[in-house]
């Protein structure tokens, strides 16, 4: 599907970024399409600021493992459901 897509987003939950193997295995198909490639973090209103960097250097450091790239993928962050945010960050 990679090669016809326009985009692929990557959503992490960020209560659970832990990267299952079956999950890995998907993300390491899309090695050279990096280009499409957009990593998404949502529920981002429900962490702490200091919570939200800790949980987002993990994920940057859990996704360099996979896509062996000298540079961090950016994490876009956000959170995505029609209820107030939580931290109003």
């Amino acid at each position: 599907f990679a090669p016809r897509a326009d985009l692929i987003l990557l959503m992490f939950d960020a209560h659970k970024v832990d990267i299952s193997d079956e999950f890995k295995r998907v993300i390491e198909v899309l090695q050279g399409h990096d280009d499409k490639v957009r990593v998404v973090m949502n529920k981002a209103d429900s962490l702490s600021p200091e919570e939200l960097l800790r949980v987002n250097s993990a994920l940057s450091w859990s996704l360099s493992r996979i896509l062996r790239s000298p540079e961090s993928r950016r994490v876009y962050v956000g959170s995505f459901w029609d209820a107030p945010l939580r931290h109003g960050n």
